[in-house]
């Protein structure tokens, strides 16, 4: 059933400007690389690359979406063995993760923080509204097979979300999973159930 709700990921006919983009922002960062370094990763004239994505903005945008989309993908995968409210804590630290070590947001932590962030802030609600939109069909599902507690699916993904954006800008001291159960795992089991 979850599958099924999965976001759709940009279309395959933009995975090799993505690849692309991928490659020149890993290597160069958001606030240095341009159309014409993605077409000369490609192969083509950077009309070809503007035609596709429009900016280098939006072919982040759209490489972060792709790897959002793949990551839900293996959603099966990384909850096989975990059951009720830890379900979604091991999943929303899984999501840190992967981004945290990904080559280009990486790089624009370390070297485009400025950037990074005037484009946060400039679309923060866009994303955060897109990412619990997302979110809450699936905690509706949770709180329908009581994994977790009953509550308004839409106001906890967008809890879930920030959690995560700060969990991933500024690392909670000791353990991630930790962390998160710690925190979350006391609103999120169903009433009259404790422990993990």
């Amino acid at each position: 059933m979850l599958v099924e709700r999965l976001p759709v990921a940009p279309p395959a006919s933009l995975d090799r400007v993505l690849d692309a983009a991928e490659v020149c922002l890993a290597r160069h960062g958001l606030s240095k690389t341009t159309l014409t370094d993605i077409a000369r990763e490609m192969g083509v004239v950077p009309s070809t690359v503007y035609r596709k994505v429009g900016s280098v903005e939006n072919a982040a945008v759209l490489l972060a979406a792709r790897e959002a989309a793949a990551l839900l993908e293996t959603l099966p995968e990384v909850l096989a063995e975990q059951r009720g409210a830890r379900a979604i804590t091991v999943l929303l630290a899984e999501a840190i993760e992967t981004f945290a070590r990904h080559p280009v947001f990486t790089k624009l932590l370390s070297d485009d923080l400025e950037v990074v962030s005037r484009l946060v802030i400039r679309r923060f609600d866009e994303l955060n509204e897109r990412a619990a939109e997302l979110s809450a069909p699936f905690l509706e599902a949770a709180m329908e097979a009581g994994a977790i507690r009953r509550q308004d699916p839409l106001a906890l993904a967008h809890w879930l979300v920030r959690v995560a954006g700060i969990a991933l800008l500024s690392p909670p001291p000791g353990g991630l999973r930790d962390a998160l159960d710690a925190l979350l795992l006391p609103m999120l089991e169903p009433q009259g159930r404790t422990g993990r």
